[in-house]
């Protein structure tokens, strides 16, 4: 997966990180601690944005919400 060569390749070590996905009928699955066993020394947010994958095309204004409520 691209995601755990990035993890794998970027020390995370005392970084807070944001998740956020769009899925299928999954939901997140294992997503969450396969990220976080991937980068133990970081700081994972419990805050996490999902949305189903039929829905992540007209989420713009609900993402741009969460990430305000992060600070950003």
């Amino acid at each position: 997966m691209a995601l755990l060569t990035f993890l794998e390749e970027n020390d995370l070590s005392g970084k807070q990180v944001y998740l956020f996905c769009s899925h299928g009928t999954g939901g997140l699955a294992d997503s969450v601690e396969i990220i976080s066993e991937a980068v133990p020394e970081a700081e994972i947010s419990d805050d996490i944005f999902d949305c189903y994958e039929e829905d992540a095309s007209s989420s713009q204004e609900e993402i741009q919400s969460w990430a305000a409520g992060l600070g950003y």
